[in-house]
């Protein structure tokens, strides 16, 4: 590779606060113009906030892909920047203080560089592949040790499982019976804000469900770098199962599987 981690963590950085003063002040001022419908929101602020991702990537790498929720840019590069401008439109949209944006640089498909900030809390979380992760300058470790029972569990479900009739009953399966084994299931719709938790130790583990790209390569790549154990079977059955210890990951995974 040729382009330094530390390089592109810094650009990605940056890019991923571009739109936080915009996305803070559209929110505060509680009308968010865009089309709706019974299951998603396409806001005009999702466009907005990767215009100004956008930018950044462009000063910095002209030459490199770009592939945003909201547009894609091709080029001839190793190098492709996979954004979601605007993780949690709904949430946005309804007044309801989950959102952020993600944006993770992959080189030859694999994820490599991740940042994700939360523009209400002003929190910035950072990855490098190989050398750790932060949030907001300091080091993260997941390193909770609540048992699963007593804890808390994120359940993420990408869109295209949302929308898909053969994927319907297992969604509603794996949340009620995800209950039966820690104390509480939360579905945020914001995955970003989920997978913070989760590298900071907040939470005590994330199932995903054949979830959206755009958040999946910043938050597998922070919780990986934060110490969470994770597997990933994403290609093969549309799942990813991460806590902070391998036993428990795989005890979670069983469950979930079995649902």
């Amino acid at each position: 590779m040729s382009l330094s981690t530390t390089d592109l963590a810094a650009v990605a950085a940056e890019a991923a606060q571009a739109p936080g003063e915009y996305l803070r002040e559209t929110f505060r001022n509680g009308h968010v113009d865009g089309t709706y419908d019974s299951l998603d929101v396409k806001a005009v602020a999702d466009r907005k906030a990767q215009q100004r991702i956008h930018a950044v990537v462009e000063h910095h790498y002209p030459d490199h892909a770009f592939d945003g929720e909201e547009a894609t840019t091709e080029t001839d590069s190793d190098y492709r920047w996979v954004v979601d401008p605007l993780d949690g439109t709904n949430n946005f949209a309804s007044g309801y203080p989950k959102f952020a944006s993600a944006v993770a640089v992959l080189y030859k498909g694999e994820p490599v560089v991740s940042a994700m900030y939360e523009p209400l809390v002003d929190s910035l979380s950072v990855a490098e592949r190989g050398a750790g992760a932060t949030v907001d300058g300091e080091p993260l470790a997941a390193d909770g040790d609540l048992p699963l029972e007593h804890g808390t569990v994120a359940l993420i479900v990408g869109l295209s499982a949302v929308t898909d009739p053969a994927l319907a009953d297992r969604i509603n399966a794996l949340e009620v019976g995800l209950r039966d084994h820690c104390k509480r299931v939360v579905t945020t719709w914001a995955p970003c804000v989920d997978w913070a938790l989760l590298a900071r130790g907040s939470i005590e583990g994330l199932v995903a469900f054949h979830p959206d790209p755009y958040e999946q390569h910043a938050g597998s790549l922070l919780a990986a770098e934060s110490g969470i154990q994770a597997v990933d079977t994403i290609d093969d059955d549309g799942l990813y199962v991460g806590t902070p210890t391998t036993e428990t990951t795989q005890r979670l995974r069983s469950v979930v599987v079995g649902l």
